[in-house]
């Protein structure tokens, strides 16, 4: 991760959130296609239920004497194989034995339907015993549909419960392929929801990651510049309030000191500079006196000389406006011997 720019970073982190989003996506979906089945059965339960009911009476009936056990069962079974509910809803009864005992059709009843399968070969009604037997429960299997093509299966749900005082077992079941339906348009819908969430967040990302990576690059820039001491670049920045701005501001007290050296290291070689040539000027000065005092020297040794000779009319020649009054005295002097 250290090697990692901070904008790859920042997508690293996006992209974990988004898989996060997705995980919460996945079994939100899954708790939704559970709430909608749960929601199914709950409705043939209580279908079943009040199937039971009806036997229950029958069978208060039975025991209060007021019908005998194969009247009481022959009016219940006849009640419940014409109890019917939408869309397509209807109540069947088995015995322990899988015999079947009431069904709206009644082609198969008092047959043993423990064999029966469904198009995939699974035994079916010997499940929907066994499981109203262990107190109730669902049982999925494949069958046709009425106005569809024999060779296509469709999934039917069903669930069966015991009344254990007659012994028998009473289910429904129902077509659960609407219920597949509903769980694929929810599932389009969290991947719609979700999809627009993804572009959206990548988006975000995109410009919060490009207000920070291209502020950082533009610092960056600068803090090279100022590292190669070029103060003449405008640090870029330095009023935001964050992070960045605070770096920009650090780089641009950074350039002051370096501006600041700058100055000071100017002013010391101009003032090098005013030293050498005021040395020069003096050094100038001290060679011109040396030249004109060897000159004086020469010129009046000379006149000294010519007088050493007899020769008392010489006159010391022009020494210089400086010692103009030494060249006047010694002249003088002569003029007085």
């Amino acid at each position: 991760m250290k090697k990692l720019k901070i904008a790859h970073q920042l997508f690293a982190l996006i992209g974990v959130l988004m898989a996060a989003f997705a995980v919460a996506t996945y079994f939100e979906i899954r708790t939704s296609e559970q709430a909608i089945y749960d929601e199914r059965f709950d409705m043939l339960r209580t279908q079943v239920e009040s199937g039971i009911s009806v036997l229950n009476t029958f069978y208060e009936r039975e025991k209060a004497g007021q019908m005998t056990h194969e009247a009481a069962q022959a009016e219940a079974f006849d009640v419940l194989k014409r109890v019917t509910f939408q869309p397509s809803g209807y109540l069947f009864g088995f015995d322990y034995n899988v015999v079947l005992l009431f069904h709206p059709s009644p082609a198969n009843i008092g047959k043993d339907m423990s064999g029966q399968i469904d198009k995939t070969g699974a035994k079916f009604s010997q499940a929907l015993v066994d499981r109203g037997k262990a107190g109730g429960g669902r049982t999925l299997y494949y069958w046709s549909k009425p106005g569809q093509p024999e060779d296509q299966l469709f999934l039917k749900g069903g669930y069966s419960k015991a009344f254990e005082p007659w012994k028998i077992v009473v289910g429904t079941g129902v077509y659960l392929d609407d219920l597949q339906q509903k769980v694929n348009a929810t599932i389009w819908k969290a991947l719609t929801a979700s999809l627009i969430v993804f572009v959206c967040g990548i988006g975000a990302a995109a410009y919060f990651i490009r207000g920070i990576s291209s502020p950082l690059k533009d610092v960056h820039t600068a803090l090279q510049a100022v590292a190669e001491e070029n103060v003449s670049l405008d640090i870029p920045h330095t009023g935001m309030n964050n992070e960045v701005g605070m770096m920009a501001k650090a780089t641009q007290s950074l350039q002051e000191k370096i501006r600041e050296r700058h100055a000071m290291s100017d002013r010391e070689a101009a003032q090098q500079l005013a030293l050498e040539n005021e040395r020069e000027t003096n050094l100038r000065h001290q060679q011109d006196e040396a030249s004109l005092q060897a000159r004086v020297v020469s010129t009046i040794g000379q006149a000294l000389e010519q007088i050493a000779h007899g020769d008392l009319t010489v006159r010391c020649a022009d020494i210089g406006q400086k010692y103009a009054a030494l060249r006047d005295n010694f002249n003088d002097a002569l003029s007085h011997l």
